[in-house]
């Protein structure tokens, strides 16, 4: 096989792999804060539903997912909401979607004692 074939080929596929979308991107959670959360809720600025996707005590890591099926053709962003355990609440609106698909692969949070860092993929 020539070079410029095989140049070609890994050019095509890069660009189609690095293109590609996913319907539900991965939620990775860490907390380094001192409080415990009791609830975590997901669900999307277009959306009026959310899921509990649990709990997540000091220290520890949960993992789920972003749902946007039911998006259609809608733009927006992802939305969380914590509730912990001695009241404090967080809220954030944090990514982008558009025409129903993920922009992002996945995101890590991390909650700190008074921040939330956000970083994707």
């Amino acid at each position: 096989m020539s070079k410029k074939l095989i140049l070609y080929i890994s050019i095509l596929f890069s660009i189609l792999t690095s293109c590609g979308y996913k319907r539900q991107p991965d939620l990775i959670l860490l907390n380094n804060s001192s409080t415990s959360f009791e609830a975590i809720y997901t669900s999307t600025s277009g959306s009026t539903d959310s899921v509990n996707i649990g709990s997540l005590s000091v220290g520890k890591e949960l993992k789920s997912r972003f749902s946007i099926d039911d998006l259609d053709t809608s733009d927006g962003c992802y939305f969380i909401r914590a509730l912990g355990d001695d009241g404090r609440v967080i809220t954030k609106c944090f990514g982008y979607y558009t025409n129903g698909s993920s922009l992002n692969r996945g995101f890590k949070l991390i909650i700190e004692n008074d921040t939330l860092l956000i970083d994707s993929w």
